[in-house]
């Protein structure tokens, strides 16, 4: 275990850093590792018994980890100098257009389509190998996330392709060091050898799936690709979403799940017709190779046997010790080759869900074979030990519990693995020999159809999600529950070597465990059931204890008839302006995305009219991709002093596939009862700091009044939105606007989280009712500042907090303006 952190920790940090420096940082760990080995090794020949146990124990204890961690850090320095050597660096840092020669890593899958044109877009993870760039011709080995127009659909894993477009850099510790937005179709070279041949087995064996749709279902032959071959460019969406919301999403990719649901079936079938174990183990083997082959041994493919090979052997061979040691030995292997991993959840799940296999598994299964045949416990056993160790990062990934996953995984257990084995042969016979892949592809296409089928019962199901709290409470929660679920498998389970597979003993001889050799194997404590039923239901019961607590607890709802809401969004801003029901106009996110999802639940957001982002700070940006979460966003638009957004916030918006504009003085337009108008910043003036650079934003929402005949369409309650315009700033807006000094504004959402530099002309001259300050508590700048706050009170004007009142919603009736807590307070 200690290996294992070593490796991981050192992977996390090697890949931040310049290859230079990680393996700099190798070398010295090494050192390190050297000059703490020495001393022990020494005394290991000097001293007796004792001293020899202690160098050992203090060279596994140090020496060790600190050569694993050298052996990480020097490969990473490695692969990071290889990405970044040559011309391609500067190419990168200043952002040049390149035209280059690629070699995709990935198949190009579906992303959000170009709001502009409407035209489908693509990303795919490549290399480029050869680039050109104003007019000079080098060598690269950069991987490069690659996102283009028509024709990058046809780019399969293997291509070679030549794309033009311009390089951005990608943010420390990412996988790829640049994002190339192609222009054009790409010039696509398809692959020849196994990478062609296996492109063509997916290719055929789709299309033999959907001949059969007719017997099997448009939902198998849409599923039956992902579960056999990974490919999910044919699922349907709503099984998509259906066996998302049922905790079966791996199956439609090859995970370590389907590996050792492969391996496990074909050792569990020859060992029931009486095969020796050691051949039933390289039966198994020789399966999942033949597998990985099909599927393409490509980093995920052979990170997900690994880890799936060693939780079956966990499960099947009832020891944890081996496969434990293996699995530490396996993580700083994998970490050695392709230390981005670190950073991957699929691969943090791997380790999760293989640790929980071998070290839940063998109880589990030995739990449930006390009541049900021994293979049918293995099969139980798989599921249920990777949800206790995977929970508590599924619910960062997504903030609700499928509550039906265990069974739904229970269901389709029996199933996966005879649609993996028969569904392989099936694709390689489509390729090969079509006219005999029918029978199979029937065979493995009704598996398909009974999972599509579980998948969509237990999604319609009441209750099917239990909405959980997000970030790091729901992590926290979760582990206390998971927790509780292993403790109390420890404490009344069956001794964790006590799961073996049922075998003969040869004739004449004593069973394994028992007599004088034996009797320590085995645990000779009386059986007693009901703790076995005690344990059963706390385990069915805790989750649903916590479920219920959390829904007791959860903050509920915001006020029914709210206009505008400022969440609270800590040291930021977050302000929503209600546009019609379940539809808003969001303005800045504040830094976390969380914390903005969340508050965009409680205000029933589903349809985001117009997200505006006043200026590219990360108080007010961060939280974006919360806003893009699970929501229908038609429109966004920003300010900014520089030249383009930070790339980072530049990916997250086009993936939503918004349309994005940039905003200046004199745009305006209408969603649902609200207007709005752009104030600031000017179409030609350069802003010299980013926070001038604010967009200022005039909203006017209906009255829900009766409107008066004859005066203009949407009067009512106004609000300007200032973003952190300073002083200067402000004084310049009133100057190209006088007419606000006469109109004045109802609300002012004060510049700046109420900073000294945003000034009071806004307050003094536009006289506001009530003004807004979005504001962390306990702030580290002071804000909001004893001036500002001095000028409302010298203005008569109303104030909300959010370090004080948290979030809040604001309500008229017409005349009176009001504002409410959004706890009800």
């Amino acid at each position: 275990m200690p290996v294992a952190a070593a490796s991981w920790a050192a992977a996390v940090l090697a890949v931040r850093v310049s290859g230079g420096e990680a393996a700099m940082l190798g070398i010295i760990l090494a050192f390190c590792s050297i000059v703490l080995l020495v001393p022990a090794l020494r005394r290991m020949r000097k001293q007796g018994d004792r001293g020899r146990k202690f160098a050992g124990m203090f060279a596994r204890a140090a020496a060790v980890p600190l050569a694993a961690a050298a052996l990480v850090c020097v490969c990473a320095g490695i692969l990071t100098a290889e990405r970044t050597a040559g011309p391609v660096a500067s190419a990168i840092a200043e952002g040049r257009t390149v035209t280059g020669e690629f070699r995709a890593s990935t198949d190009a899958r579906a992303v959000a389509a170009d709001r502009f044109s409407g035209g489908s877009r693509y990303i795919t993870e490549a290399v480029l190998q050869q680039a050109t760039s104003g007019g000079q011709r080098f060598s690269a080995a950069a991987t490069v996330l690659v996102i283009g127009g028509s024709g990058y659909e046809e780019v399969q894993l293997g291509d070679r392709f030549t794309a033009a477009g311009s390089l951005q850099a990608t943010e420390a510790g990412e996988r790829s060091v640049a994002l190339l937005y192609a222009n054009g179709r790409p010039e696509v070279e398809t692959a020849g050898g196994w990478y062609g041949e296996t492109a063509r087995i997916r290719r055929t064996f789709s299309a033999a799936a959907g001949e059969h749709a007719g017997v099997t279902g448009e939902d198998a032959a849409g599923l039956l690709p992902g579960m056999v071959l990974g490919d999910r460019s044919t699922l349907d969406d709503a099984v998509e979403t259906a066996m998302k919301n049922t905790g079966l999403t791996h199956i439609t990719a090859v995970s370590g799940a389907n590996c050792g649901y492969l391996l496990a079936f074909v050792f569990l079938l020859a060992r029931a017709v009486r095969l020796p174990r050691g051949w039933a183990a390289a039966a198994g083997v020789a399966a999942l190779l033949a597998f990985v082959l099909v599927v393409r041994p490509d980093a995920s493919v052979l990170r997900a046997a690994v880890m799936g090979s060693l939780g079956t052997i966990a499960v099947l061979s009832g020891r944890g010790k081996l496969p434990a040691a293996l699995l530490c030995l396996s993580i700083t292997v994998l970490l050695a080759v392709d230390p981005w991993l670190s950073g991957s959840y699929a691969f943090i799940l791997s380790v999760l869900a293989t640790s929980g296999l071998i070290l839940l598994g063998p109880r589990l299964t030995e739990l449930l074979s006390r009541r049900l045949p021994w293979p049918l416990a293995a099969a139980l056993a798989v599921p249920m030990a990777a949800q206790f160790f995977c929970s508590p990062v599924l619910v960062l990934l997504q903030p609700q519990v499928p509550a039906f996953s265990l069974p739904a995984n229970v269901a389709v257990a029996p199933v996966v693995p005879l649609v993996t084995v028969v569904g392989m042969l099936a694709a390689v016979l489509a390729a090969t020999v079509p006219v005999a892949a029918g029978p199979f592809v029937l065979i493995s296409g009704a598996g398909a159809a009974w999972t599509a089928g579980v998948a969509r019962f237990f999604d319609g199901l009441p209750g099917a999600l239990v909405p959980w709290p997000s970030g790091a409470a729901g992590v926290i929660l979760m582990v206390l529950a998971a927790g509780a679920g292993v403790w109390l498998l420890w404490r009344f389970g069956p001794p964790g070597n006590a799961a073996q597979p049922p075998r003969a003993e040869p004739a004449g001889t004593e069973p394994a465990g028992t007599g004088p050799a034996g009797s320590a194997a085995v645990s000779t404590r009386p059986v007693r059931p009901h703790r076995h039923w005690a344990v059963a239901a706390a385990l069915l019961l805790l989750p649903a204890a916590a479920a219920a607590a959390w829904l007791q607890l959860r903050p509920g709802p915001a006020p029914s008839g709210w206009m505008a809401a400022v969440c609270d969004v800590g040291q930021g801003d977050g302000l929503v302006v209600r546009t019609a029901a379940h539809r808003a106009v969001v303005i800045d996110a504040g830094p976390d995305p969380d914390v903005m999802d969340n508050c965009l639940k409680r205000l029933e957001v589903d349809t985001v009219d117009l997200f505006i982002l006043s200026h590219a700070h990360l108080d007010h940006y961060g939280g974006a991709e919360g806003v893009l979460r699970g929501r229908e966003v038609n429109h966004v638009a920003y300010s900014t002093a520089k030249e383009a957004l930070p790339g980072s916030l530049r990916m997250v918006l086009e993936g939503s596939g918004a349309e994005l504009t940039r905003l200046t003085e004199g745009m305006a337009s209408r969603a649902g009862t609200v207007d709005w108008e752009v104030l600031w910043p000017p179409a030609r003036r350069k802003e010299a700091n980013e926070n001038d650079a604010s967009s200022v934003i005039l909203v006017t929402m209906d009255s829900p009044a009766e409107p008066v005949p004859g005066e203009p369409h949407g009067s009512g309650v106004t609000m300007l939105f200032t973003g952190d315009i300073e002083e200067g700033a402000s004084d310049a807006l009133l100057s190209r606007h006088a007419w606000l000094r006469d109109a004045g504004v109802d609300v002012l959402k004060v510049p700046h989280h109420g900073a000294r530099n945003g000034g009071t002309a806004l307050i003094e001259e536009l006289n506001p009712r009530l003004a807004l300050i979005s504001v962390g508590a306990g702030n580290e700048y002071g804000h909001p500042s004893p001036e500002i706050l001095e000028g409302l009170r010298g203005s008569g004007t109303a104030v909300v907090r959010t370090d004080e009142l948290g979030p809040v919603t604001l309500e008229t009736d017409g005349s009176l303006l009001s504002w409410v807590r959004m706890d009800g307070h």
